[in-house]
């Protein structure tokens, strides 16, 4: 485990690393900074060429420690190498950032970032269980459902049906959101978990998970109703986000499940 200034980075593989500055070292809630982010091979060469998976070098998922607050971000490359974004956060406290990408020669790679945001935290939201899968939102109604009950180390099938709120009639206007129809990120409740599941064709390379856990595969059927293989590694609450784009808007929606033995 490495430490740079306030971020604790997880090394998931050894091939490759990420280097983490923010300026200001000290951040602050409500306040801008620079984060960077440095990708570099065993000989502590930066690798410059990463590949472009759906349409970006690296996808940073910003999540707070309760999971209530998630923000799918993307650095851009600077002529060095470095990835750099200026962000806001919104909130005091501890958040996890997933550094996804994908280096040339190499299976994809999740680096989870842990920071302190200084200032007066909020009280952290408890995570529950939702006992309807079903969320209105943006005058759409999204349900998820499987196809068998959720246990940890089975192959499951998740559906996502998307409606019209008012006249229930089936959604056929979805827009490919970074290429793809769909994008879902699941995070266990402690995030060390994490699963990046989407619409792909079948020529695709596959997204693999945080910490070792199975490979996900997903295929859709229509814009109305999208479906994603994946696969649970261990039994406990998880957090589903699912990122459909309609009209050039970006909607996300979650759902919190638990998984079984």
């Amino acid at each position: 485990m490495t430490v740079h200034h306030n971020a604790t980075i997880e090394i998931q593989r050894l091939a490759y690393y990420i280097e983490f500055e923010s300026k200001p070292i000290h951040i602050q809630a409500g306040e801008p900074v620079e984060l960077a982010f440095t990708i570099r091979n065993s000989n502590g060469e930066i690798a410059q060429d990463l590949k472009i998976v759906h349409e970006q070098a690296i996808h940073l998922l910003v999540v707070s420690e309760d999971l209530s607050e998630f923000y799918h971000l993307h650095p851009e490359q600077e002529a060095e190498g470095r990835f750099r974004l200026v962000y806001t956060f919104p909130q005091a406290g501890q958040y996890r950032l997933y550094a996804d990408y994908t280096p040339i020669n190499s299976d994809q790679i999740v680096d989870q970032l842990n920071l302190h945001i200084a200032g007066e935290a909020r009280a952290a939201i408890a995570l529950i269980e939702d006992d309807i899968l079903t969320k209105s939102v943006n005058g759409l109604r999204f349900t998820l459902t499987a196809n068998q009950p959720l246990r940890a180390g089975e192959a499951i099938m998740l559906d996502f049906a998307v409606e019209d709120e008012q006249t229930h009639q089936p959604v056929t206007d979805l827009q490919p959101y970074l290429g793809a129809l769909a994008h879902f990120v699941i995070i266990s409740e402690d995030g060390s978990e994490f699963l990046h599941v989407h619409p792909m064709d079948h020529h695709e390379p596959s997204i693999s998970s945080h910490a070792d856990s199975s490979t996900d595969h997903a295929s859709h059927s229509s814009t109305s109703q999208i479906s994603a293989h994946t696969r649970f590694p261990r039994a406990g609450l998880y957090k589903i986000w699912a990122q459909f784009q309609r009209r050039g808007q970006v909607i996300t929606v979650p759902f919190v499940v638990r998984v079984a033995e």
